[in-house]
This record gives C-alpha cells, structure tokens and sequence, in this order.
C-alpha cells in the first residue's frame, strides 16, 4: 500500500513540526533567556524548504514572503528596544513556516499577551502608578512635542523584562485555534 500525500497531509506535518519547533524555542527562551541563532535559521530554512518542495515555486514564495514580513514587523519592535534579535529572527521562522497571515496574527496576540503580563508583573511588583505617569510621559513628549527621539531613549530605561516567549507561546496557540475555525 502506498502512501499518497494530499495537501492536507502537507499541512498536518508542517503543522506538527512548527508546534515542536515552537515549544523547542519556549523551552530554550525560558531557560537561557535567549534563543540560539542555528534554531532560528533552522526554523527558517525549514520553512523555505518544506513549502518550496510542497508546493514549487508558489511554495517558495509563500514562505519568503511571511518570512520577510514576520522579519520586518518585529525588527521595528528591535529598533525600538522592546525585543531582542532572538525574536527578529524567530518570527522570520514563523513566518517562513506558517506565512504571512498566521506571522501577522501571531504577532498582534503575542503584543497583546505581553502587555497583559507586563501589567500583571507591574501589578504583583506594586509600580503600576510610577510607569504609568513615565508612560504618559513619553506619550506626551512623543505625541505633543513631537520629539521621536524618546523612542530610542526608551532603549535606556530599566524597564521590567521577560522573555518574549512568554508572550508568543499563547500566542501562537490562539494563532492555530483560530486558523482551524
């Protein structure tokens, strides 16, 4: 008996794999509290190979495309001082894996997850009321006097830090959930 490969076999196995190559990235993150480049380009090379195999050149393009875009939207997030270069590169991967809509979505949840622990842990380390008025601070230097350069001075700050992949594992579950409704 042979076995015959349908797309939606195709996407069975690209998903199972992204799930394990994303728990393997949470794992790491939350250990080491960084994640290794040979994982991020796996991810990626991954991505480019499998669709480009699966699925020829509207497969490679696929996946170079939502590898770009995951890229591009969170190296602005670097540029700024909000995430590493590890997350750069990982949403390259999710991108490059899953493409561009799934990398978008994930994104906007896992900005979403982080704000919500990053209010969680201002709550439990009682400084809700300081970052507050420093937020409104910068909103106000940023929005009404126009002096962008508190972006990257935001760069400087001793702000409340934990690994990104906090945020992005819930993320990318809510992520899968959704793309199979």
């Amino acid at each position: 008996m042979e076995l015959k490969w349908g797309r939606s076999n195709t996407i069975l196995v690209c998903h199972g794999l992204f799930i394990i190559f994303i728990t393997v990235a949470f794992v790491i993150d939350a250990r080491h509290s960084r994640l290794p480049n040979k994982l991020t380009l796996c991810g990626t090379l991954f991505g480019v190979l499998f669709h480009t195999v699966s699925g020829g050149w509207n497969g490679l393009l696929f996946s170079v495309i939502g590898s770009c875009t995951g890229f591009l939207m969170v190296l602005v997030l670097y540029v700024i001082g909000a995430l590493g270069a590890g997350d750069v590169k990982l949403f390259a991967a999710i991108g490059s894996m899953m493409g561009v809509m799934f990398v978008i979505q994930t994104l906007v949840y896992a900005i979403l997850w982080a704000g919500l622990i990053g209010l969680f842990l201002l709550l439990i380390q009682r400084k809700m009321r300081v970052t507050g008025s420093k937020l409104a601070g910068w909103l106000f230097e940023i929005c009404a006097l126009h002096k962008f350069e508190t972006l990257f001075e935001l760069k400087q700050q001793k702000n409340i830090k934990f690994p990104f992949m906090y945020a992005v594992f819930p993320a990318v579950a809510l992520t899968i959930y959704y793309s199979l409704l």
